[in-house]
């Protein structure tokens, strides 16, 4: 697992199967995991963010609770600069 400072920090581009642990500016970390060269990408903080990849844009498929229940739920702003510091230039909700 690679860990980084902070969300800014990281400028390059993961490759498929890796686990980053990214330290947000409240303090809180997020965990990301990137599957299938990049056609999916895992968000974990309190809630499970999941996207599809397709060319450079991340597209939402789901969100899940802390129960691993599917809610909908508007992504938190932190969110998308996380995804365009992975290599991604557009997020779609």
């Amino acid at each position: 697992m690679l860990r980084v400072q902070s969300a800014a920090d990281y400028s390059t581009k993961p490759n498929s199967g890796d686990e980053l642990s990214v330290d947000l500016e409240d303090g809180r970390t997020a965990h990301i995991e990137i599957t299938g060269n990049r056609a999916r990408i895992d968000v974990r903080l309190d809630r499970h963010w999941v996207f599809g990849v397709n060319g450079n844009d991340a597209k939402l498929v789901m969100v899940l609770n802390e129960n691993e229940q599917r809610i909908d739920d508007d992504l938190p702003g932190w969110i998308e600069p996380l995804l365009q510091r992975l290599g991604l230039e557009g997020v779609d909700a």
